[in-house]
């Protein structure tokens, strides 16, 4: 058994709260800080923004995900050897700390880089069947191209931020999932790589990869579907 620790801490270093913010807020904090044309790719004339601003506090958006602002702000403060904020409330428009949330889940995105891939990722099979030669399957992805940099990397002692591709097919890629690997154990093809992840504070779940089966897919406890991961960290 190897076994494989960064100083990432997920109780300690992961946010307190819950991976769960008010949609309007979000999109209303991205348009002042001038990010929605480079995340949508069109020019969003200034009448939209301040349309955007108006029903910001209203139920018209529903709650969103930060999962990448999260795992990117906890990896920026893990790397400055600063503690992260003591609040389990959910930061909300006007605090430092749902900008900076919001700047580094823009960050994160990449402009349109990670919507691209994510998108090529679910639209593949886990297993390419023998005819699709000029393809792999993302259990070949993940186990030949993307857990050797992830290992060489938490080998090295530095927690590197994921993402998780949870769908599959024609279909909206708001299922896949941002995370951070803190850690791994490795029993023969057995990999268990532990994570910090938004959804799930205080607590420390895993992702579970045969390396050995490029069919099989990872497996994350509490349960959540994961059809395979690429290495997606900050610079």
């Amino acid at each position: 058994m190897v076994e494989v620790r960064t100083g990432f801490d997920p109780v300690e270093h992961g946010f307190r709260f819950t991976n769960s913010f008010h949609g309007g807020e979000v999109v209303g904090e991205m348009a002042r800080q001038g990010r929605l044309q480079e995340l949508t790719g069109l020019k969003v004339p200034r009448a939209v923004r301040h349309l955007t601003n108006l029903i910001e506090g209203e139920g018209f958006w529903g709650t969103f995900g930060l999962c990448g602002g999260m795992s990117w702000t906890a990896l920026d403060l893990f790397r400055r050897g600063e503690p992260r904020p003591a609040t389990a409330s959910i930061p909300g428009s006007g605090s430092q700390l749902f900008s900076d949330l919001v700047e580094r889940q823009a960050d994160s995105m990449r402009g349109r880089d990670l919507l691209e891939r994510c998108l090529v990722w679910q639209l593949l099979p886990d297993k390419a069947p023998w005819w699709m030669f000029w393809s792999k399957g993302i259990g070949r992805l993940t186990v030949e191209g993307e857990w050797p940099k992830l290992q060489r990397d938490l080998d090295s002692g530095a927690p590197t931020a994921l993402t998780l591709i949870r769908a599959q097919g024609v279909t909206m890629p708001d299922k896949h999932h941002q995370v951070v690997a803190t850690g791994y154990d490795l029993s023969g093809d057995r990999a268990g790589i532990h994570i910090y992840d938004p959804n799930h504070p205080g607590s420390t779940p895993s992702i579970t990869i045969d390396l050995g089966d490029r069919s099989v897919r990872p497996r994350q406890s509490p349960g959540e579907a994961v059809r395979g991961f690429f290495v997606w960290s900050p610079d």
